[in-house]
């Protein structure tokens, strides 16, 4: 990985197209508030806008009331298209530093450099270059199509249609051409961007790799690669946010109690988990093939080590005393039993629990305020209690 690329992931070609425009600059803090001023001012404000003229227009003030109490379209366009956005800032930096570490730690053998650099170049070239992001436009617009074509039309909030509720209202026009294309467009961008970084850790995977089986970190020198899952914290947020927003409208409108479904809070955490937490999980074969080799080698030298300590200080004729204690045998033994002892422990999966549970806590964090909002505080307290006691 050249020190002329800086990222392992190619530009988004929007970027570039508002850039040109000269509607964002390159400094990034800059470019990631006015992309996301951008994105609101497209996805949500025209939406708050058409539904007043809508509600003026036709003298049904219930049109304008029903935009302002759909939490779910609040949820999605002024909370998670905003972190969509700024994940970008702060997830692809992260990733760029876990790809050189490969090469800063020395795991990638001199005689698959070249490998590696194609590695990264080709996950530039699919990152989201012309054709992945064409691709997705059509992709996302042939779901909107299906969505409009197919949906009962009484699943959709009041807003979407006009007055005589026949046909759809300037709002409901803007929110399936524009707004909703556009959150589905970020949406699938980060599930292209998952995909295309497993897909670079599964190349890496399969090079010559230099995996010390007694590393204290008990995954041969790959501990890093497991805790790159954290970075994906808050894509787990956005898909809890997108999610609990509608599972709201469902509970404050239609009176659903959220405790006779938690189906939809916790499938929702086990597929972001299961999502965020597989790239990692590539390894598996190099590591079990490290663990074998050294439980063989470092099980045999310790064998042999311990053979000929025992022969020396446990025999009929050995004598032990204050000055036999100085010897270096005994902690020479020590050190080799306790390097020996890292590769018996080391972990065959590069699975970061704590990992898996921050995104699951993160996931689940967008679904508080609901239960807090019909579960009383004297049960919650007494269910804290029964924990705690």
């Amino acid at each position: 990985m050249s020190e002329a690329t800086s990222s392992i992931f190619e530009e988004s070609k929007h970027v570039v197209v508002l850039r040109r425009l000269r509607l964002i600059k390159p400094e990034h803090r800059a470019q990631a508030f006015r992309r996301v001023f951008i994105a609101v001012a497209l996805a949500w404000l025209p939406l708050a806008l058409l539904s007043a003229v809508q509600s003026l227009m036709s003298g049904h003030r219930e049109l304008l009331h029903a935009f302002f109490v759909d939490i779910a379209v609040h949820a999605r366009y002024v909370l998670a298209v905003p972190i969509l956005i700024l994940s970008e800032y702060i997830i692809l930096p992260r990733l760029d530093l876990t790809a050189r570490h490969f090469l800063v730690s020395k795991i990638i053998d001199a005689s698959d450099r070249e490998r590696f650099d194609d590695a990264v170049a080709s996950t530039r070239r699919l990152s989201l270059g012309i054709w992945p992001s064409a691709g997705m436009t059509l992709l996302v617009y042939a779901f909107v199509i299906i969505i409009a074509f197919t949906i009962h039309a009484g699943l959709l909030p009041a807003w979407h249609y006009a007055a005589d509720a026949t046909h759809l209202s300037l709002a409901g026009w803007w929110h399936l051409l524009i707004s909703l294309p556009l959150l589905l467009g970020l949406l699938l961008s980060w599930v292209w961007r998952v995909g295309v970084w497993t897909r670079f850790l599964h190349q890496v995977s399969r090079m010559n790799l230099h995996l010390i089986s007694s590393h204290p970190d008990k995954a041969a020198g790959l501990q890093f690669v497991a805790f790159s899952p954290r970075m994906f914290m808050s894509l787990a947020l956005t898909i809890g946010i997108i999610t609990a927003g509608t599972f709201a409208n469902e509970v404050f409108h239609l009176g659903l109690n959220p405790l006779d479904h938690p189906a939809v809070p916790i499938a929702t955490t086990i597929v972001v988990v299961a999502i965020f937490i597989s790239p990692p999980l590539v390894f598996g074969r190099s590591l079990l093939m490290t663990w074998r080799r050294g439980v063989f080698e470092y099980g045999a030298l310790a064998s042999r080590l311990g053979t000929q300590f025992e022969d020396k200080w446990l025999g009929p004729e050995s004598k032990v005393d204050q000055e036999s204690l100085e010897k270096p045998d005994f902690s020479s033994t020590t050190d080799l039993y306790s390097v020996t002892a890292n590769v018996y422990a080391m972990r065959p999966v590069l699975f970061d629990p704590r990992a898996a549970i921050s995104l699951a806590l993160v996931t689940l964090l967008p679904f508080a305020p609901i239960w807090l909002s019909v579960i009383p505080a004297k049960v919650i307290l007494s269910q804290l209690l029964k924990l705690v006691i």
